[in-house]
């Protein structure tokens, strides 16, 4: 029996058992969905934002699937703005008619309408920040309001909410009793000479314009800027842009970085 042929054909029976490629291979994953986009890692969310204080300019990181840069320009709005350039107070005579309330009432509608648009981050805090601004912008608006009408009325002065303590200055001036508005403004000038680094000078301005032919206004200028004023204005409930609002809005943030100026 001749077996050659057998010997031939063992060569290319080896090399088709014997591949040149591993044996394990990956499978090929399947083509993804038309359409489908594969979800967006951290670091491609991430976007930067800049806010400023008087001293210093903010940089900080982001993430913007969770709330927007308008958002973040808002929630800075709430806690830095919304407050009140028109004001009661007065220091000279000649002031009392440049006062209005119509100014007052114009600059109320504006501040009130911008807060009420803004959009701050989502969140509770952030919530709560706007009720408080709206809050403060109102108990500052009724206050200066009044004030101002005040100086024509000093009755609707003595028949206000306003703490007691604060209607001992104006309860002359709404009675008309020269002798008690006297009184009440020698009294304010001693209160005010515990502060000052020369209380004879605060002694001497008031003999002198206790004395002028107007003294009635300058009693009014003192009795309602220096003493109803500054008491009331202790009422108002104000929402300052402290370390700790700071710090909150800060936490927005993955990264901030800051540039001061330097202080001499």
């Amino acid at each position: 029996m001749n077996y050659r042929p057998l010997f031939w054909l063992l060569p290319a029976l080896l090399g088709a058992c014997t591949p040149d490629t591993p044996s394990t291979q990956q499978p090929t994953p399947p083509p993804a969905p038309v359409g489908a986009a594969a979800a967006p890692a951290a670091a491609d969310s991430l976007a930067t934002f800049h806010w400023d204080t008087e001293m210093c300019t903010f940089t900080g990181r982001y993430d913007s699937r969770q709330y927007t840069a308008q958002q973040l320009t808002d929630t800075y709005d709430l806690l830095r703005g919304g407050q009140l350039t028109t004001s009661a107070s007065v220091f000279k005579p000649a002031d009392i008619a440049k006062l209005s309330v119509d100014t007052l009432e114009a600059e109320y509608t504006n501040v009130l309408a911008h807060i009420r648009k803004l959009q701050p981050v989502p969140g509770a805090t952030w919530r709560e920040l706007k009720r408080l601004k709206l809050q403060e912008l109102n108990d500052e608006y009724r206050a200066i309001k009044l004030t101002i009408l005040g100086y024509s009325n000093p009755s609707l002065l003595a028949n206000s909410p306003y703490p007691a303590a604060c209607k001992t200055y104006i309860r002359g001036l709404a009675a008309g009793n020269d002798s008690s508005i006297m009184a009440s403004w020698q009294q304010l000038v001693r209160e005010q000479q515990k502060n000052n680094s020369v209380p004879e000078s605060l002694q001497a301005r008031f003999e002198q314009e206790s004395a002028a032919p107007n003294w009635h206004e300058y009693a009014q200028v003192e009795l309602i800027n220096f003493g109803w004023w500054n008491c009331i204005n202790e009422t108002i409930r104000r929402v300052e842009p402290t370390e700790k609002w700071q710090q909150q809005y800060e936490k927005l943030f993955s990264n901030v970085q800051s540039e001061c100026e330097e202080v001499d």
